[in-house]
């Protein structure tokens, strides 16, 4: 009873009675991860780029291709925000029917582009590895882009594919048929699995790389590169624990929120992972120092790789730059 013996009246904002459903609403969480995830890969791709230009070096192909995942990532979250806005992150039963349709359609959008900015940015990375690699690592490199691309290729373009006619991808109330969903969940298992199996691999190959330059790094500078460039096991745990996750989902959209941050999460951490060792010029804080002529192998095949990721060596007490070209 109010003041006045009056029942005060109920605020639109009150919570609804409690009909033993559960009504979290899980779309604000994930557009926090998302953009938060984004916002980190968008800081340490923007400082890459500054470290690779402030040298006088120019883009190459690896940087391109992380631009590009980048790009891709910024849609992926975009357009998952947009289906925040349409309900997503909610219970069936509490999302608004006039708007499913609409909501499913900009989601394939959503996951495709997911997918993409995970599979430009492990390419990326890979042709990086390239610069560095010679013999069977090199095949074996070219191997893992290769098969990576098809297999992430084929589970995207089977987002899209999955029904006939088209538009029952996203509106399943047009008449036709879908790939039994069992199917579908296993393709994306295997592309999860053989990318989180790529990561893990990529991550390895730079300790064989830098083992034998014994030249012109120290064993604590190859230590310090070699982990720096190892970090890109950490989205292999993404792409494993999204794959872990896929046989669960039961049907809600609910269900569908825990990967799809995890998907999100395999391209940012990718992305971050791929940019961390060309700022070990900003840590080292190099600015300023002369630059010098190679006198090593390994030198030279750095320079090439334009990897800015190393640590300067010293050679009869001074610094040599690794960056700059050779006279």
């Amino acid at each position: 009873m109010g003041p006045h013996g009056l029942v005060p009246r109920q605020s639109p904002s009150a919570q609804p009675v409690d009909d033993g459903l559960s009504h979290e609403d899980l779309g604000p969480r994930l557009n926090t991860v998302f953009w938060l995830l984004t916002s980190l890969a968008t800081l340490f791709l923007a400082l890459r780029i500054y470290c690779k230009f402030h040298r006088g070096r120019n883009l190459w192909w690896d940087d391109h291709f992380l631009i590009a995942a980048w790009v891709s990532l910024v849609v992926s979250a975009a357009t998952t925000s947009v289906c925040v806005s349409l309900d997503y992150g909610k219970n069936s039963y509490d999302m608004r029917p006039e708007v499913s349709t609409q909501m499913q359609f900009v989601a394939v959008f959503a996951g495709f582009f997911s997918v993409l900015a995970a599979a430009w940015s492990k390419t990326s990375f890979a042709l990086t590895l390239l610069r560095l690699s010679q013999g069977w690592m090199k095949a074996l490199i070219w191997f893992i882009i290769v098969t990576m691309n098809i297999i992430m290729g084929t589970a995207m373009l089977f987002m899209w594919i999955k029904c006939r006619p088209f538009a029952r991808v996203w509106d399943t109330s047009l008449d036709g048929w879908c790939i039994d969903p069992a199917i579908i969940v296993t393709l994306y298992q295997w592309s999860a699995g053989w990318s989180g199996s790529a990561d893990i691999v990529l991550a390895l190959l730079p300790w064989g790389i830098l083992f034998g330059m014994r030249h012109s790094l120290n064993t604590r500078e190859r230590l310090g590169v070699a982990i720096a460039m190892s970090m890109g096991v950490l989205a292999g745990v993404a792409s494993i624990v999204k794959l872990v996750m896929l046989p669960n989902l039961r049907g809600d959209p609910t269900d569908t929120v825990s990967v799809t941050i995890w998907g999100g999460a395999e391209g940012a951490i990718t992305i971050i992972a791929a940019s961390i060792p060309v700022l070990r010029a900003l840590i080292r804080g190099d600015k300023g120092r002369s630059t010098a002529r190679f006198d090593t192998i390994d030198e030279r095949q750095l320079n090439t790789a334009s990897l800015e990721t190393l640590s300067p060596t010293r050679k009869g007490g001074n610094y040599v730059d690794m960056y700059s070209p050779v006279t």
